[in-house]
């Protein structure tokens, strides 16, 4: 379930998000300036919800990509290949030839998370980062990843400042 929609200019987000998740299960929120020079990131809203697991978020890829991760996760856990709800784990199956891994993220991505998204009646309690390996398979935290790539997903620079996060 691939959903492609995008939101901009002067459209009411809030009737937006609602729609996506009466359909969907879940929305996808992205900031993402490629001129800013800083990494892109997106988190759903809905799962909690519609699914009971964790929100998911997403740093280091465009929109669009961040959207087919999400769809590729969520139709994983719907077909039982994954349990998004176990937290911290890594999982292999849902692409083939590669595995990724889900991180807890802090109280505190989960409290930016809540200022940026629309209103909503409750407040996202719990989400997980969606973790991509470099090329030679090492992930963020791992010893030998690339520190570029783990540089875009690290979710401190979107604590530091509120680059993009406001």
């Amino acid at each position: 379930m691939q959903t492609k929609s995008r939101v901009e200019g002067e459209v009411d987000v809030e009737t937006w998000v609602q729609r996506m998740i009466s359909e969907n299960g879940y929305a996808q929120i992205s900031r993402h300036d490629p001129s800013s020079g800083l990494p892109g990131f997106a988190f759903t809203i809905g799962l909690e919800r519609s699914r009971n697991v964790p929100e998911l978020i997403c740093l280091g890829v465009a929109p669009d990509i961040a959207a087919q991760l999400f769809s590729i996760c969520i139709e994983g856990h719907d077909d039982s290949i994954c349990d998004l709800a176990a937290g911290n784990q890594s999982v292999s199956g849902l692409i083939d030839g590669y595995s990724l891994r889900f991180r807890r993220v802090s109280p505190a991505m989960v409290m930016k998370a809540n200022e940026v998204r629309p209103n909503r009646p409750e407040d996202i309690s719990d989400m997980v980062q969606l973790l991509l390996p470099d090329n030679d398979g090492f992930f963020p935290g791992d010893a030998g990843c690339d520190p570029g790539i783990a540089a875009s997903q690290d979710t401190d620079w979107l604590l530091a400042s509120s680059n993009g996060l406001s």
